[in-house]
């Protein structure tokens, strides 16, 4: 469980170097999931679904009727008085050295090489869909074998506080355990 969740953190920041309008729904899913844990299969739903969308609308920007020129925009150089910006660091900026295209704001550009392009969202769906599998098979066994879930959320579901002074171990499994249950 926690694993998974981890992976869900990692892949989201991964997401999240890609600064965009449409990294910011899996920024605000998760960060409302992480503190409150019934909060995280919606989160999980949310974030597998938009990155759908967002797929799409990548794949759909590539069309060729598509002209990013006909949107893009130049913007002017402020005058000497109007900031205190050197006029050396603002003609060095990229919204001062052509047009500037506003739908890399929002998380779309043209790529040759779509795959590229579409890697860390695909990570993202797939990791999205390793955690489905493994909920599903995990709920599928133990309905099968007439189990309960486990009370508790931790990986060794048999190493207490009581087991701490066991052995080396036993200490190590404790500390995983309470690392996943504090994460």
């Amino acid at each position: 469980f926690s694993v998974l969740l981890l992976l869900h953190v990692i892949s989201v920041l991964f997401l999240c170097f890609q600064v965009s309008l449409f990294n910011f729904v899996f920024l605000i899913a998760w960060a409302l999931a992480l503190p409150y844990a019934q909060f995280r299969p919606l989160a999980s739903s949310i974030c597998t679904v938009w990155t759908c969308v967002i797929i799409v609308c990548k794949m759909l920007y590539q069309l060729t009727s598509i002209d990013p020129k006909t949107f893009s925009s130049n913007c002017t150089l402020p005058g000497e008085n109007e900031t205190k910006v050197d006029l050396e660091e603002l003609k060095t900026s990229v919204l001062y050295s052509g047009p500037v295209d506003p739908a890399e704001w929002v998380g779309l550009r043209k790529s040759y090489p779509l795959l590229v392009y579409l890697r860390n969202n695909l990570l993202m769906l797939a990791i999205l869909a390793f955690e489905v599998t493994i909920y599903r098979h995990q709920e599928y066994y133990r309905c099968r074998n007439n189990l309960t879930a486990p009370v508790t959320k931790t990986i060794f579901h048999d190493i207490t506080r009581a087991h701490l002074d066991d052995g080396l171990v036993n200490c190590v499994k404790y500390f995983i355990n309470y690392f996943f249950y504090k994460f």
